[in-house]
């Protein structure tokens, strides 16, 4: 049916078909539409569908979107999950996805006869992932069985070290006459490829003499929080292979093939529909899909065929600038409806035409000084750019690509990891390469710099504010681009560059406060205020609410590949970053009782390494001050990058270096129970720096036992006990204590462990001594020991309270009328934290997990 608006200029043509990205389910945002009138979340599959299809311009020329998955940065740190949305992505040759898949069903079903046919079995493993996950998790939790999904894909030996490597030798006589010793070399493993290796792999020899997915993996793994970014280019790729099908010529170009869909759109974008004005009132135009349309026709008169297509794009606002006045008059070829240009994507040599170094751009300012850093200035919590260069086009949030382009972009991928992500060589872990670089530089290598197209006015633009989990430090800029953008395409008013886009009633109202203000505010600001005066009755509360992003531990990064584990939710407050970002004023009385200056924290060494003080308070009269590493990337990188049979043979891990937000929820629940505390020995496990010890400690313990297994955590931690004035010389012990062996606990009156659970072995473990200590307690006839467990990361598979010794041991307590071992969930608000990967401090509201027992209510 034609569009009913008689000045729409292309009312008589079908409609668009959009692919849209986006994770299921996601409950991202709120609106108030309920009869009650209080908040009620719906997910983004939602509101794009709502915006489709409740605005009449939309309606008329966009079918209903189709949702393409998106990829969870949590899930890819499953190997198994990874390889399964890799070959969702077209990226594993169909040989090694038909072995692996022989190998997760011999393992995941032993007594089932796997000598069917290859295709037979890859059906059997994709159709029904959930059953694969439960398979996995059992034998994680019960057997510890490690699944090998390159069973028939290599083989590893493992290589003695030469018997000579340790002799002695002087060959450097002549310079010193002293005689220097080989490093002795360690147990090192030879991987063998058990299939043909494709000649046409790119790589260093040691990646390329592996079949795809064991490098894909190897790298991958690496990625820490770059893996966010790994995640959406699968998610990408993904949805090429839909946007393209299955029937199509490698050779078609986007003017000769008929595609089932005709655009890939993420999820955090918001058309551009435009207004104009009626007989009865102002309603939306078909802005929109007139624009695509636009481009589409001139795109497809061009002598030079389009093999990628930007129906949304952004810019710095220097390159935006740049493009404006510089590059789209001279390069545009051909025009479009409402005087649209259409013209290619810029590449480095379009910079030189301008004298322009297109390697590089400066930032804006630079780093503020002391008298800047106690002024309040919004423009310095967003990264800036002074001068055009770098990347001159940002995001893949709107476009197609022809079959020959995905082809290409596949044949490439498949022979090169190197594509997806890489590492210097001072880098101890990989990065990932965004998409919206991949794509557009291998098309443009591919079919020339004129093959990818783009309209001066673009169809759909970024969301305000939504959240961005990749580019959160982006989001005002990304804003303020597209306010820029509008201006130089239109000539008018950045501002009114929101008053033409559909947006959500909560989206509108950050519109008008930026218009009134000029500043930009979150949907968490709004609705935190308008729960506040609904609750309160009182008029809207100005104080800044937290942002909901989701936020990946440390040990989620290191250790949810062999657990199969979710990351915890948090609510992110604000990032410090080095002399660079002031904290917003408002943020100031929220947070300035628990961040210390960072220009008052103590520094020292410890040997050669650099520790940092953090003082850390645990009531409003006791704080206590532990020791930090100063920069744990370097170790904890080092840590994930190597062999997992390496790691596993080194002692201890590097979690302990830093404090975590279950040691002060611990160290709270001793001040309660300061009664109980005085004069007892304290034992706890997994202490790492010791807040929890110390906090013990000022409370009148006679003995605190503080163990771990990492010597340079029990080195930390006796170094800040020690510089407490307030603690005596031999009150807090740092022990060494392995929970997996078989010595007993060293006596004690009270127990704490707090976030200990990193995986579900050590917190069966971490459970089996709960039992051990309340066992011996009462064999010996004593008072029970008293019980303090946190965990703040409630990883999968990590309730030990579900294993049957302590499932028994409830029994046994329900029988003597005694208080059950249970959790009980609470709210740790402004937790300041080492960000881990980056040299700055986290902030951010985490819900912890607590175990009080055999106190006061037993």
């Amino acid at each position: 049916m034609p569009c009913g608006n008689p000045t729409c200029r292309h009312r008589t043509k079908r409609k668009l078909r959009p692919l849209v990205i986006s994770i299921l389910p996601s409950s991202s945002s709120v609106t108030t539409s309920s009869d009650n009138d209080s908040p009620r979340k719906i997910s983004r599959h939602e509101q794009i569908t709502e915006m489709f299809t409740t605005n009449p311009s939309l309606s008329a020329h966009f079918e209903p979107p189709v949702f393409s998955p998106g990829v969870p940065s949590r899930e890819i740190r499953n190997r198994l999950k990874l390889l399964e949305y890799a070959n969702q992505a077209g990226l594993l040759p169909e040989l090694e996805w038909q072995l692996i898949c022989r190998a997760l069903n011999e393992q995941l079903s032993p007594a089932d006869d796997a000598s069917g046919d290859d295709e037979a079995l890859c059906s059997e493993v994709t159709q029904d992932l959930s059953k694969l996950e439960l398979s996995q998790e059992s034998i994680a939790g019960k057997t510890q069985t490690v699944i090998d999904p390159f069973k028939y894909l290599v083989i590893t030996t493992r290589v003695k070290p030469d018997n000579n490597c340790d002799e002695t030798n002087a060959t450097d006589a002549t310079n010193n006459n002293k005689k220097k010793k080989k490093k002795v070399k360690k147990n090192e493993h030879e991987t063998k490829s058990l299939i043909p290796i494709s000649p046409y792999r790119r790589g260093a020899a040691e990646d390329i003499s592996v079949p795809y997915s064991v490098e894909l993996w190897r790298k991958s793994k690496t990625l820490n929080r770059d893996r966010s970014v790994f995640g959406c280019s699968l998610a990408h790729l993904i949805a090429m292979k839909t946007l393209i099908g299955d029937d199509y010529d490698e050779n078609d170009d986007l003017s000769s093939h008929e595609a089932k869909f005709d655009f890939i759109l993420e999820d955090n974008v918001r058309a551009f529909v435009g207004l104009e004005d009626t007989d009865d009132g102002t309603s939306s135009s078909c802005e929109c899909a007139c624009r695509i349309w636009d481009l589409i026709e001139a795109s497809n008169k061009a002598q030079d065929k389009p093999h990628l297509r930007y129906y949304g794009w952004l810019g710095s606002k220097a390159n935006l600038t740049w493009l404006y006045n510089n590059h789209i008059p001279r390069k545009a070829f051909a025009s479009g409806g409402e005087n649209s240009r259409i013209f290619p994507f810029p590449t480095n040599n379009d910079f030189l035409l301008d004298s322009i170094d297109g390697t590089s751009s400066e930032p804006a300012t630079s780093q503020p000084t002391k008298k800047d850093a106690s002024q309040e200035d919004s423009s310095s919590k967003q990264p800036s750019f002074s001068t055009p260069g770098g990347t001159a086009i940002w995001g893949m949030f709107a476009y197609t690509i022809s079959p020959a382009a995905y082809h290409s972009l596949i044949a490439q991928l498949q022979n090169d990891v190197g594509m997806l992500m890489w590492k210097g060589k001072r880098m101890r872990a990989f990065q990932a390469k965004a998409i919206d670089k991949i794509i557009p530089r291998t098309v443009r290598e591919v079919y020339g710099e004129m093959s990818v197209h783009l309209s001066d006015k673009v169809a759909f633009v970024r969301c305000p504010m939504l959240g961005s989990l990749l580019h959160k430090q982006w989001e005002e800029g990304f804003c303020e681009s597209t306010e820029l953008q509008y201006a130089l395409s239109s000539h008018g008013e950045g501002f009114n560059a929101w008053d033409n886009v559909w947006l959500e009633d909560i989206e509108r109202q950050i519109v008008e406060y930026r218009k009134k203000n000029g500043k930009w505010i979150r949907k968490e600001d709004i609705q935190g205020n308008s729960s506040k005066s609904k609750s309160n009755g009182s008029a809207r509360s100005r104080r800044q609410s937290p942002v909901n992003i989701v936020t990946l531990s440390l040990v989620s990064m290191m250790l949810l590949v062999n657990t199969f584990a979710s990351a915890f939710t948090t609510s992110m407050h604000t990032t410090q970053r080095k002399d660079s970002l002031r904290m917003p004023s408002m943020m100031k009385a929220s947070t300035e009782a628990i961040l210390p200056n960072s220009e008052e924290r103590q520094r020292a060494k410890l040997g050669h390494v650099p520790i940092i003080a953090r003082t850390i308070p645990i009531a409003d009269d006791m704080n206590v001050t532990v020791w930090e590493m100063e920069k744990p990337s370097e170790i904890i990188q080092e840590w994930w990058s190597i062999d997992e049979s390496e790691r596993t043979s080194r002692v201890g891990d590097p979690f302990g270096v830093i404090m975590w937000p279950g040691s002060i929820l611990a160290s709270r629940e001793l001040m309660k129970q300061q009664t109980y505390v005085s004069n007892a020995t304290v034992l706890v496990l997994g202490a790492g720096t010791g807040v929890e010890a110390q906090a013990a400690a000022l409370l009148g313990a006679k003995k605190v036992i503080a163990t771990d297994i990492n010597p340079l955590s029990l080195q930390l931690l006796e170094y800040g006990a020690q510089r407490i004035d307030t603690i005596g010389s031999n009150v807090v012990e740092a022990k060494y204590f392995d929970l997996f062996s078989s010595d007993p606990l060293p006596e004690h009156d009270i127990l704490v462990a707090a976030d200990t659970l990193y995986n579900a072995e050590l917190a069966k473990q971490v459970g089996h001594r709960l039992h051990e200590a309340i066992i011996r307690s009462f064999e010996d006839g004593q008072t029970p020991t008293k019980i303090i467990v946190t965990d703040s990361q409630q990883f999968h598979g990590t309730n030990f309270l579900e294993e049957q010794e302590m499932i028994d041991l409830n029994a046994i307590f329900q029988e003597g009328k005694w208080k059950p071992l249970q959790w009980e969930l609470e709210t740790l608000n402004n937790f300041c934290g080492s960000g881990v990967l980056i040299d700055d401090d986290q902030i951010y509201d985490v819900n912890v997990r607590v175990i009080r027992w055999g106190w006061d209510d037993n």
